[in-house]
Order: C-alpha cells, then sequence, then structure tokens
C-alpha cells in the first residue's frame, strides 16, 4: 500500500508554477493528495489525471470566517486520510496547514517559504505577518527555502533558526523544463503575427500577478517614459490582475493600449517568453524569481530590482541588470541601456540560457524532491 503525501496551497496557480512536475514524480511512488482552493484558477490538465485533488476553500487575503472553514476542512481531511507528512507552500496555507497538522499529530510537516509579504511592510502589519511565519517555523518539523538569500534574511530577522532550514538544489523549487522553456522561432513568429508586430519591434515583457509588490506601478512609470522616444517599442503585461491595475492605467495613461498589450493569466508563459526581447521583473520581494529563469531559458535576459532571491536568480552583468529596489528612473535607464544595445542584449541572453541549462533543469529538482523524500520517509 502506498504511502500517503498530502501537500496544501492557497491558489492552482502556485501549485502549476512550483509543484506540477514534483507532484506526478512523486504520484509514481506515493499516494499523493492536494488540498488548495479549486474556484480561483484552473489546475493543470496533468495533474488533474496523476494525483488525487481536494478542495479546500482558502483565501489568499485576511478572511477569518473563510480561513476558519478551510481550517475544519483541513482537519477533516487530515484525520481522515492520516497523511505520513504534510507540506505547504504559501504563508496562508502554511499557517492553516501546520496548525492543523500538527493539533492532528501529523509527525512529518514541512512548510516551504517561498518569499515574505512583510518584507515591505512597516508597523503593526509587518509584526503581524513576520510572526504568522515564525509560527509556521515553529510549528513545522523541516522548513525548506528556495534561495541562499532568502534562508540568510530569514536566519537574520530571527524567523528560523541558524542552520535549521534546508534548500534543495541550488535554489527555486520546481527549475526549468527545458523543453517547454526554449527560444522558439517558430512561436516568436506564429505570436507576432497574431497581434501585427514585427519580429525587429523590441518587447519587454512581465509575467506574474499584477500586484504592486511585483512593481507593476514602477514599470508602467519606467515603460512610459521611455515609449515617448522609442515608440516601436511594446510592453507585454501577462498575468492575474488582481488590484485591477489595467483600468487604473488605462484611466491615467490615455493613448497606450497600441503600446502596451495586456493578456491574462496563461499556463503557457512560455510562448510569451519566446516572443519577447528582455524580462523586466521590478518585484519589490521574490522568494527566488522562477519566471526569471524561465525567460533565461528562453534566451532573453532579465532587468530587476537588486533585492534577496533575485540575485540568486540573476547574475548582475552577466545574465542580467539589477537596480535599487524602488529607483524607477534607474530602471528606465536600465530598459534604455539594454534595448539600445542588440550586442549585450545577445550576450547577456546568451550567457542566461547557459546558466539556466547547466543549473536548473526541472529533472535536476524533480530528482532533489524525490531523494529529499526519500530521506525523511526512511
Amino acid at each position: 500500500m502506498k504511502r500517503s503525501l498530502l501537500f496544501v496551497a492557497t491558489t492552482p496557480f502556485a501549485v502549476n508554477a512550483f509543484l506540477r512536475t514534483h507532484l506526478i514524480a512523486l504520484a509514481k511512488s506515493y499516494n499523493v493528495i492536494l488540498c488548495v482552493n479549486t474556484k480561483t484558477y484552473k489546475l493543470d490538465d496533468s495533474l488533474e489525471t496523476a494525483i488525487q485533488i481536494q478542495h479546500i476553500d482558502i483565501a489568499r487575503k485576511i478572511a477569518p470566517l473563510q480561513d476558519l472553514r478551510a481550517f475544519i476542512q483541513l482537519l477533516r481531511c487530515f484525520i481522515k486520510i492520516r497523511p505520513m507528512t504534510v507540506h505547504s507552500i504559501t504563508p496562508k496555507a502554511g499557517l492553516l496547514a501546520m496548525s492543523a497538522s500538527r493539533l492532528v499529530g501529523i509527525s512529518l510537516r514541512f512548510h516551504t517559504f517561498t518569499g515574505q509579504v512583510w518584507v515591505n511592510k512597516i508597523g503593526v502589519g509587518r509584526f503581524l505577518f513576520k510572526s504568522v511565519d515564525r509560527l509556521i517555523a515553529l510549528l513545522a518539523t523541516q522548513v525548506l527555502v528556495d534561495s541562499g538569500s532568502q534562508c540568510r534574511f530569514l536566519e537574520g530577522e530571527g524567523v528560523v533558526r541558524r542552520g535549521s532550514a534546508r534548500m534543495l538544489g541550488q535554489g527555486s523549487i520546481a527549475g526549468v523544463d527545458l523543453e517547454r522553456f526554449r527560444p522558439n522561432s517558430a512561436v516568436r513568429d506564429a505570436m507576432r503575427s497574431k497581434v501585427g508586430l514585427s519580429d525587429e519591434a523590441l518587447v519587454f515583457l512581465f509575467v506574474g500577478r499584477l500586484v504592486r509588490d511585483k512593481g507593476i506601478f514602477d514599470l508602467i512609470e519606467a515603460f512610459v517614459e521611455l515609449n515617448l522616444r522609442y515608440r516601436h517599442w511594446e510592453l507585454w503585461v501577462v498575468g492575474p490582475d488582481e488590484e485591477q491595475v489595467y483600468a487604473k492605467v488605462r484611466a491615467e495613461r490615455e493613448g497606450l493600449e497600441t503600446h502596451i498589450r495586456w493578456f491574462e493569466a496563461t499556463p503557457r508563459p512560455e510562448l510569451y517568453m519566446a516572443s519577447a526581447d528582455i524580462f523586466v521583473l521590478p518585484s519589490y520581494r521574490e522568494g527566488f524569481g522562477s519566471v526569471i529563469i524561465e525567460a533565461a531559458a528562453c534566451g532573453i535576459p532579465t532587468i530587476a530590482y537588486r533585492v534577496d532571491g533575485v540575485v540568486d536568480a540573476v547574475v548582475e552583468d552577466c545574465t542580467g541588470l539589477l537596480v535599487k529596489k524602488g529607483d524607477v528612473l534607474g530602471f528606465a535607464q536600465m530598459m534604455e541601456r539594454l534595448g539600445t544595445d542588440p550586442k549585450m542584449l545577445r550576450s547577456l541572453g546568451q550567457a542566461a540560457r547557459k546558466r539556466t541549462v547547466d543549473s536548473f533543469s526541472h529533472l535536476v529538482f524533480t530528482k532533489k524532491w524525490l531523494e529529499f523524500y526519500k530521506s525523511v520517509i526512511n
């Protein structure tokens, strides 16, 4: 009889991005159950047939009644299944899953930190969210992190004990599927033809949640300044609009529709990465920056803010360019510098692709996950 491994996440978006290949691989040897809010986003089809999926009514934001309902649902699920391990990612899922699994008496409790929501907060908000992460770390029997800089930050802030957190591989949770994420001229031609764009036009690409912490408003401001001089440049924005960014930008920046293209969240980000020239991520916080190495696998360099997590995903002046956090003018200058230097653009893109192929194949990280679970279960 297969042993049961149970995973908890808040949204399928995180599962598709970080856990998909690991869960499918683990399902060959274990009974894998995923608890997630299936109503917020579509799970990848490959997961539907490989593992068991249990809907849990978890909300991303604070919602006391819904959070209590999700906690009770998890308790019932854990009592019924009695899994050997419970493994959570994302803060809300971590708090609920680690608390419920500890209460039920599950002895192997793992949580993976993928970035801290409190990094840029102050006052009561910072104290509250930081305390939640501390509680998660206390309740878990093993804490995992997805980058060395994040580990050092958590240790320095007293969230985890020094030397207690574990990182699998060289950072990242999932690595990159190099069959999916690769340079693809046919895709580039097709995508650009679809929107009526020539191959010579320069495309900056953002992929991620459209929220303030991801620096989306900084990016729009930087691009607007550049677009006054470089009318043939475009910005493609891909991701779920969680803060009505599109409506705000359209109201404030009339006439930009032809230069900023808005795309909804997609299970196929590699299509956009293969079609773009430069990846841009002025994020104020990252656990690692998985989208950066996915873009790198497609041969495009990144311009980003110099923050924990990102500094592990980008080798500065080799696979991308970094700017001080919050420096919108500096970000625009880096966009102009790279956008007007084809030689540098090609060199950074080639180096980014090589580093990803050498160090971040998803096969390596899936192997690390299998080895981790084999070791802790044995």
